[in-house]
Order: C-alpha cells, then sequence, then structure tokens
C-alpha cells in the first residue's frame, strides 16, 4: 500500500472515506484489517500514546472500528451531496449531531515549550477519534468552499481531496498515483493515432 494513500485527502474525514480505494481494478478496504487501520489511524494522528495501549485489547479496537465503517458511511453521504451540488440534507445532518451528541470529552491543557494549548480529550478512544473526525467535518466546512471539495478526476479512481492549490484547479488526488498515469495514457493514444 502506498502510505500517501493515508492522507492525501488532506483532512481525517476525507482521508477515512478514502480508506476503500481501487488498486489493480481491485477494491480495497484499510478498515478490514487491524494493523491497517492502526497505521491509518496514527498517520492521522487521531491516537493518544493511551489509546495505543487500550487498543492492544480486541474487543476495544473491533468496537472502534466498526464506529469508523459507520461514520464513513456518513462521510461518503456528505461526499455524495457536495459532487450533487445539496446543501447537506436534515438527516445527515441529524446524524452528525447525534454523534456529536453521544460524545464524552473534555478540555485539557498541555504546555508545550513555554506556550500553553487547549485540547480536546475524549473520555475512551472512540470518543476521542470520533470527535476528532466530527471535527475535522466542521473545521472543513468552516474554512473551505464545498467546490474545493473534489473527487479525482481519474476515471478508476475514487479517492476524493480538499484543493488546497492557489488557483483551485487540482484534477487529482495526486500526480504520483493518477495524474502522471493519465497523461501517460493520453500521450500514448495520441501516438497510436499518428
Amino acid at each position: 500500500m502506498d502510505q500517501s494513500i493515508l492522507t492525501l485527502g488532506g483532512t481525517s474525514w476525507i482521508n477515512l472515506v478514502n480508506t476503500t480505494y481501487i488498486s489493480n481494478k481491485q477494491k480495497i478496504d484499510i478498515l478490514a484489517d487491524a494493523s491497517g487501520a492502526l497505521q491509518w489511524l496514527k498517520e492521522n494522528h487521531l491516537l493518544r500514546e493511551s489509546d495505543l495501549a487500550a487498543l492492544e485489547k480486541k474487543e476495544v479496537l473491533d468496537s472502534l472500528l466498526v464506529e469508523l465503517e459507520s461514520i464513513r458511511t456518513l462521510c461518503s453521504t456528505i461526499l455524495s451531496e457536495i459532487e450533487q451540488g445539496e446543501e447537506h440534507s436534515l438527516h445527515t445532518t441529524n446524524k452528525l449531531k447525534k454523534i456529536a451528541e453521544s460524545l464524552q470529552v473534555s478540555l485539557a491543557i498541555h504546555s508545550e515549550s513555554e506556550k500553553l494549548k487547549m485540547t480536546v480529550e475524549g473520555a475512551t478512544v472512540e470518543d476521542h477519534v470520533m470527535y476528532h473526525i466530527i471535527d475535522s467535518i466542521m473545521t472543513t466546512f468552516e474554512n473551505t468552499s464545498p467546490g474545493r471539495i473534489r473527487k479525482c478526476n481519474h476515471e478508476e479512481c475514487k479517492l476524493y481531496f480538499v484543493d488546497t492549490s492557489k488557483g483551485g484547479k487540482r484534477r487529482w488526488c495526486s500526480m504520483e498515483l493518477c495524474g502522471n498515469r493519465k497523461k501517460a495514457a493520453e500521450f500514448y493514444s495520441k501516438k497510436k493515432k499518428k
């Protein structure tokens, strides 16, 4: 697995949707494998040190994976609504509210090199991870135009990303994964026609 795929969406909720993708014409689900899921969680900075010890218990990890799959479906629905140019449906908004209301979180203050920083800590691993995914959804919509949230233009790719380019014309999830493949295919297609 290409490590860049774990974070190329630009925000954890889109990266969560991107945990299912196509590789060599086969559907891959990163969350289907515990080690892949843990790697995804680490790369997206969703775990605290204490969470790693808790996730050694199979029932805690299994429960978290069920929650991640559930919120991934909701995040996919949000992306589908964006693609169709729709406002968030009342159903989607209510699901987000319900998840947010169920979370047990508290504020914590950390001192890092003479600076104070306030963070939100979940009471459990699930609360912590789910809070940060919900927060990434809210932060994205507060700071990003829905038109900047896109699906890769490569016809065989189903990955999404937040376009942070200056001109707002990014077309590919990444040049390495899809942009170069598409350009090479176009080049060889033109060459065949000559």
